[in-house]
């Protein structure tokens, strides 16, 4: 930039002949000072000459008047470039006006071949500056000019005046010719550093906003590659040129490319299109193979036209335009967008919930209520309490049977709530699970017995320990086997079983009950979710039976897994690691529930029981 710099303050006298139109295009500008600068100079050496001239040789004659006039078109030129602004129209004219001077000295002079074949020289220079027609034109003429003058070529001897007047014409064109060839150098210069300093530009903005900058060709390979921003996402050069890019872009994603590289070139038009592009690869969650690493770039393609002379788009054919492609990386705002779509989906979910939570708790809390206030009233008002004593116990049953259930929902509310908030707690210590089995199935035995369920127990007593919070694991099995109970009509069944894997034990509740629908399976776990919950559902209950068992089967870190339909049966199974210790000083997370839609009856139900091991009671 400070030899551009340099030559236009050099020039800053001619400035004023600049058309107003190039002001902002400091390469055409520096191209219009150097086209103006030698032809005044030639212009000012021909006007100098003038009175040695008339001092040498007299008042000129006719034929002298006219190359006199002709010496002065590099003049008009400038004038037609300083009206005008376009160089291409007064670069023909200066040139046209060589060849005329050329042709009227050979023409009106004798014995000044030397000057014509100067001028003509001259002529050739201008067309060479100009364009490949006007020096293919140039050349023409001064071929058929040079084949017509050779044959009647003489020599002769040059007296010292002659030698004189030769100098001083033939001085100016040489210091012209000069001037030009010095001044089209500098203009090559400035077009360079300028060109240099736009590459530079355009490069430190591609690297300061983060795109990337590639070419196209129509075939969609990468023939070139803007500023080095790919380097940022460990990319080289040999992973994008050629079709390097097009192997990086995700599969379900090339057509979408090529369509648009071809929509560019069909429509001439700026398209765009998401890509996902492979960025990098990372290990796998076993770490035995590699998975490759996408981003989402927002793709922008337009045609680059050429520019003209004049800073206006060349029309060029399509076909041999390269496409502009700037890739934006909006993974950020795409995960951004996914993540507050995902928090708009949790609260309105969290918002159904609240709804579905106020209907069936204040349903539970009423129905229980409302019992003990009315039978409370009745056994304290001395016209309305029985007087019989088994009618006294039986409300009094009552009363403290609502009381029961109503402690029952609270107590549930209340450690849903301690799960969610991370402030529940487990205390892991070594028991035996076909103990604790045998006593939770004790104590919804009574249950099963009024509802006319069979209660089936399948599980060996010589398992492993499981050291785990007991009480915990109480809970969790009095939530599954009461809502297998709850859930199963009339001589249905419903079966426990444990069975080893590994270094986990599986516990599996399955029943022959009313089964749950495959639109309600993913939203098992849910809090305050009941399958097919209505005003005037069949079966009492919060919903906070499952959520609750999810919160501390998560806290053990075991899994869930569901498979279930409607009228065919439910099986819900737990697994726990046999050693939750380490688990225990973890967060406390929900465990995921896995569901699998059951297309055949409820199966494994009718078994033979070793009578040893096992105790059926029906």
């Amino acid at each position: 930039m400070s030899k551009l710099t340099s030559i236009d303050w050099s020039a800053q006298w001619v400035d004023h002949l600049i058309h107003e139109s190039v002001a902002k295009r400091p390469v055409e500008a520096a191209r219009q000072r150097l086209f103006v600068i030698p032809r005044l100079v030639a212009a000012a050496c021909a006007l100098l000459s003038a009175p040695i001239w008339l001092f040498l040789h007299g008042a000129p004659t006719a034929a002298e008047g006219v190359i006199f006039a002709l010496t002065q078109v590099p003049l008009l030129s400038v004038v037609i470039l300083t009206r005008t602004g376009k160089l291409r129209p007064a670069q023909y004219v200066s040139m046209l006006g060589w060849l005329a001077l050329a042709l009227a000295v050979h023409a009106l002079t004798d014995g000044y071949e030397a000057v014509s074949v100067a001028l003509l020289v001259a002529a050739l220079i201008e067309a060479a500056l100009a364009s490949l027609v006007a020096m293919t034109v140039a050349i023409g003429v001064a071929a058929v000019w040079l084949v017509a003058t050779g044959a009647g070529a003489r020599a002769e001897t040059l007296s010292l005046e002659r030698s004189f007047d030769l100098a001083v014409v033939v001085a100016p064109l040489l210091l012209y010719v000069a001037v030009a060839a010095i001044y089209a150098t500098y203009a090559e210069r400035a077009r360079i550093l300028a060109d240099s300093a736009s590459a530079r530009d355009l490069r430190l903005l591609t690297d300061a906003i983060g795109d990337i900058v590639l070419h196209f060709d129509r075939s969609g390979a990468v023939a070139n590659i803007v500023g080095d921003t790919h380097k940022t996402y460990g990319l080289d050069r040999r992973d994008l040129i050629g079709r390097g890019f097009f192997q990086r872009v995700h599969i379900a994603d090339r057509p979408a490319f090529l369509k648009l590289v071809s929509d560019v070139f069909e429509n001439d038009a700026p398209m765009t299109a998401l890509l996902r592009v492979q960025v990098g690869l990372t290990p796998s969650a076993s770490g035995k193979y590699v998975e490759p690493v996408f981003n989402h770039f927002d793709a922008r393609m337009c045609l680059a036209r050429p520019i003209d002379d004049e800073g206006c788009a060349a029309s060029v054919e399509a076909s041999f335009q390269p496409v502009v492609c700037i890739l934006r990386d909006i993974t950020a705002e795409r995960r951004a967008q996914e993540a507050i779509a995902l928090a708009r989906a949790e609260s309105e979910r969290a918002a159904a919930s609240k709804n579905r939570f106020l209907a069936n708790v204040s349903h539970e809390l009423r129905t229980p209520l409302n019992a003990i206030i009315g039978f409370s009233e009745m056994l304290a008002s001395a016209d309305l309490a029985p007087i019989d004593p088994a009618k006294q116990r039986e409300y009094a049953q009552i009363v403290a049977n609502s009381g029961n259930h109503l402690l029952d929902v609270v107590n549930a509310i209340l450690d849903m709530s301690k799960i969610e908030s991370g402030a529940m707690q487990i205390f892991p210590e070594p028991f035996d699970l076909p103990t604790l089995i045998d006593q939770c199935c004790d104590m919804v035995q009574l249950k099963a017995d009024h509802d006319g369920v069979n209660l089936l127990r399948d599980y060996r007593r010589d398992v492993d320990e499981l050291v785990a919070d007991k009480r915990a694991c109480k809970q969790i099995l009095l939530n599954l086997l009461s809502n297998a109970v709850k859930f199963t009509p009339p001589g249905g069944k419903v079966r426990v079983r444990v069975a080893p894997e590994g270094n986990l034990l599986a516990v599996t509740v399955a029943d022959t009950g009313i089964g749950i629908a495959a639109s309600d399976l993913v939203r098992l776990g849910d809090p305050f979710f009941q399958a097919s919950a209505s005003h005037d559902r069949a079966y009492e209950g919060t919903g906070l039976g499952l959520s609750v068992v999810r919160g501390l089967v998560g806290l053990h870190g075991g899994a869930i897994a569901v498979e279930s339909a409607l009228k065919k049966g439910t099986s819900v199974t737990v697994r726990l690691p046999l050693d939750c210790r380490d688990r225990a000083q973890g967060a406390c997370v929900s465990a995921r529930i896995e569901t699998f839609p059951r297309h055949g009856a409820a199966i494994g139900l009718d078994v033979d029981y070793d009578k040893a091991t096992v105790k059926k009671i029906a």
